[in-house]
């Protein structure tokens, strides 16, 4: 939501830039394989894709066609690095949020994966005008064994500000931990703290229905939301699906997105 107070505005850029898959997932802050839209908000994933691919999703904020948030991103493996592109989108023709983001990873010995993105902000509101900042994030990610990876991020250490009141855009800390018991679940908590905001404690689970299907659900704490979608997986496609329950709100989320991903 955005919230206007005189010389102010509160809310900017707050909305994160999850796929729903991750979002099914108790809105996991951390990507996972072979989910590609899952780079904007962890870049470390595009070295483990090694391969072309692009991927896009929409939502509606509690199913609201004012707060309609569109994402897409492309990228690929180039020699020892992986590059890629993404563009986030959120708003109506009133209020409008764009963030363009470049996007970098390295891959050390298959064990920690670092990944880098550079973030162009723009705000545009009507009769008001429009206003430009540059973010970043940085991402690790460290393999630990066969079934589990650790991960942290730290989104815009820069500490930008945006607009003539110098308007602080989102710092975010993200930790988490993600666990495979066995091929057919996987497991994930995480904290999100966002220095502005109460921490935020978020668990989830990913099971594989069928080798063409999973299922998941999930739960944040602060605020309270209940999640729960999944993905389908055809050829080299992947439709996901997911639906935020805001206890609190009595309010529902949901979003759709195709990945594509090109197998040689």
């Amino acid at each position: 939501m955005v919230f206007f107070y005189p010389k102010q505005l509160y809310g900017a850029f707050e909305s994160e830039s999850l796929s729903p898959l991750q979002n099914a997932a108790g809105s996991i802050p951390f990507s996972i394989h072979p989910n590609s839209l899952g780079v904007l908000s962890d870049p470390t994933i595009i070295s483990v894709n090694r391969s072309p691919f692009g991927a896009g999703s929409l939502n509606r904020k509690f199913g609201l066609k004012s707060l309609t948030k569109s994402l897409f991103v492309v990228g690929g493996n180039f020699q020892d690095f992986g590059v890629g592109l993404g563009v986030s989108r959120f708003g109506n023709p009133n209020y409008q949020e764009t963030l363009v983001s470049i996007l970098g990873t390295k891959n050390y010995k298959e064990l920690v994966q670092l990944g880098i993105s550079l973030n162009m902000y723009q705000l545009r509101i009507s009769n008001y005008g429009q206003a430009w900042a540059i973010g970043s994030r940085i991402s690790i990610r460290y393999t630990m064994g066969a079934k589990v990876e650790t991960m942290m991020s730290y989104l815009n250490a820069n500490r930008p500000v945006i607009g003539q009141s110098k308007e602080k855009l989102p710092q975010v800390i993200s930790a988490g931990i993600l666990v495979r018991q066995n091929e057919k679940i996987t497991g994930q908590a995480s904290l999100v703290q966002d220095t502005e905001f109460p921490i935020s404690v978020r668990f989830g689970m990913i099971y594989k229905l069928l080798d063409q299907m999973d299922i998941a659900i999930g739960k944040i704490q602060q605020p309270n939301i209940f999640t729960t979608g999944g993905c389908i997986n055809w050829k080299n496609f992947r439709i996901e699906f997911s639906y935020l329950f805001y206890a609190d709100l009595g309010f529902i989320t949901y979003q759709t997105g195709i990945n594509y991903t090109h197998i040689p």
